[in-house]
């Protein structure tokens, strides 16, 4: 061997083993630097999805990785417990129907429909989502009261004054035109109808910090981000009063780090997933760089719901 070629050799990187890269990166850069509020919250259930049989197309690694850190049924933060006491604001009965707009893999759709008897439509763009979510109502025998359906958010169209409750979860900051959209949205609604969605908002004393940019410029679908403000002169002028307005930023913030530390620990536990393991480090790093943008000061998350003025009755009085 040639002294060249030696001291090549001698000054080759050490390659870093994955899980010393994987913790480093997730718990250096997310884990440590915004401080969580005490919570008494139960420990978070741990998650291990297992398919029968042979994977079919849409169950992919990405989804298994994704049930596994939120739940089952649940490509984002959230699980069955937490919806149900999210929509308690509905009154939900077996008379009533719901949209779920952003439905994922349609577990909030299945966890409403099962709890209260509704009929729940959701709608999802990602089609691999939206044909995994109606795989899994069919599968648990709810996939005509908890369908999950791909939608094209720009060419939004539902039957007018149908529906009583609207749902969405961390959705609407992907939509270009909000104000058509939400305009839809107010005329799919029926008189007294409710809306209830959380979504990421630009704090109000917002900075746009490297975080921040970083988020917007890296996140899979666009964010046209809005204000909260922006969200209620928006719904002012469609008629939707809006009875809470929460910011939730802590609250989501502790539970996708309480989540992610949760499941590194059962990974280092039992093992890297063999099948991909480039699927895993690509979903802590969307996640890392939500949290960072959520550090920074410049992104929050809020809950809002609104009640839909009895129009109807409006009208008939003039």
């Amino acid at each position: 061997m040639s002294a060249a070629k030696s001291n090549t050799a001698a000054h080759k990187p050490e390659k870093i083993p994955f899980w010393d890269r994987f913790g480093a990166w997730w718990n250096g850069h997310a884990l440590s630097s915004r401080p969580i509020k005490p919570s008494n919250a139960k420990p978070l259930p741990s998650h291990e999805v297992r398919y029968e049989g042979p994977n079919l197309e849409w169950e992919t690694d990405r989804l298994r990785i994704v049930q596994e850190l939120w739940g089952e049924g649940f490509s984002d933060p959230g699980g069955a417990e937490y919806i149900l006491n999210m929509i308690k604001f509905f009154g939900l009965d077996p008379s009533m129907s719901v949209l779920d707009i952003g439905a994922g893999l349609g577990g909030a759709s299945r966890a409403m429909s099962e709890k209260f008897g509704v009929w729940v439509t959701g709608l999802e763009a990602s089609g691999e989502l939206a044909e995994a979510g109606m795989a899994l109502s069919v599968k648990a025998g709810m996939g005509k009261k908890a369908a999950i359906i791909r939608f094209d958010p720009d060419k939004f169209e539902h039957k007018v004054k149908s529906i009583d409750c609207v749902f969405s979860k961390e959705f609407f900051y992907t939509i270009a035109n909000k104000t058509a959209f939400l305009k839809t949205v107010e005329s799919v609604m029926k008189s007294r109808g409710q809306l209830l969605f959380t979504d990421y908002v630009l704090a109000p004393s917002a900075a746009r910090t490297a975080a921040f940019e970083k988020w917007q410029e890296l996140e899979p679908d666009k964010p046209h981000i809005w204000s909260v403000q922006d969200y209620k002169e928006a719904l002012k002028t469609l008629h939707l009063d809006i009875r809470v307005s929460e910011d939730i930023t802590d609250q989501f913030h502790a539970k996708v780090t309480q989540s992610w530390a949760q499941y590194i620990k059962e990974l280092q536990s039992r093992g890297v997933p063999p099948e991909n393991p480039a699927v895993l480090v690509d979903e802590v790093e969307l996640w890392a760089r939500r949290v960072q943008a959520i550090e920074s000061g410049d992104l929050q998350v809020v809950r809002i719901h609104a009640l839909k003025r009895d129009t109807d009755r409006l009208m008939s009085s003039w």
